[in-house]
């Protein structure tokens, strides 16, 4: 497992790093379509979608959806989404405590699932392309934020490997506890500190961005758990089986799902701030 683990790393590396900072505009946005587009065919089974025809249909409504909130590229939805997958990751937090849940609980319903799903996805589009492609930010802090989000996860293996005693939401995910949290934030505040000044953030804002990425780190955490609270609702271990060792799309970017629209905010937020 470990070394199609280490080989899927390997070769998908080079292309994301060459996506991020090469691709024209237009690529890099197509690009980001097809990446969602994996996740939207996974999360038909999170949503009960599980018949053949269910899931294409449900497929080729969030490629529509996608395919047109790019082409309108209108400021007023592209807002209203995010604000509407911010919304979700608030509702999500006492949902994951609450898990598992009574039959009744509104969760269960696909129709929710389905929603939940569309907007989350829409919303890790729409960032994704927005900070991109917006010159005052562009590709150094997509980057940014993927190494971000990687070193957090990592800081969290180790320091949970090493020192792991107390779980943080045992119901959802076993392996998870409170010392990797602590890990992963210790390793946000150095990534950060060195971040303020690869990036040139203005020194009158650095205390604004640390926090922002702080609370973006935190919420990928909520990300990760969300997914599995999904997987376990489907009965499902994995999202896919598209990348060997690493599992399907899902299972690769569901922190960046509740990171990229949660960073977005934060940048625009440190805008008005000034």
């Amino acid at each position: 497992m470990l070394k199609y683990r280490l080989l899927t790393a390997f070769l998908l590396g080079p292309l994301i790093l060459w996506a991020i900072y090469a691709m024209p505009e237009n690529f890099f946005a197509l690009f980001s379509l097809i990446l969602v587009s994996f996740g939207a065919w996974e999360w038909s089974a999170f949503a009960g979608w599980v018949k053949p025809l269910q899931r294409k249909l449900f497929f080729i409504v969030n490629v529509f959806l996608f395919v047109a909130v790019l082409f309108l590229a209108n400021t007023e939805l592209n807002t209203v989404i995010i604000i509407a997958s911010l919304l979700w990751w608030i509702i999500c937090v006492p949902l994951l405590l609450s898990f598992p849940f009574q039959k009744n609980n509104f969760i269960h319903n696909r129709i929710i699932k389905t929603l939940v799903g569309i907007v989350l996805l829409l919303a890790t589009l729409v960032s994704l392309v927005s900070i991109r492609n917006n010159p005052e930010y562009g590709s150094a802090f997509v980057l940014y934020l993927v190494l971000m989000i990687w070193f957090a996860d990592s800081g969290a293996y180790f320091a949970g490997r090493a020192l792991g005693k107390h779980k943080l939401i045992p119901n959802v995910s076993p392996g998870k506890t409170w010392e990797g949290v602590a890990g992963a934030l210790i390793v946000t505040l150095v990534v950060a500190l060195v971040a303020v000044n690869l990036l040139n953030i203005p020194s009158s804002q650095s205390p604004v961005f640390v926090l922002i990425t702080f609370v973006t780190v935190i919420y990928s955490i909520v990300g990760d758990l969300s997914e599995s609270m999904f997987k376990r609702m489907a009965n499902i271990k994995d999202s896919g089986k598209l990348l060997p060792g690493h599992g399907g799309m899902l299972d690769r970017i569901d922190s960046l799902m509740s990171g990229l629209p949660v960073f977005f905010a934060g940048l625009w937020l440190m805008e008005k701030i000034g």
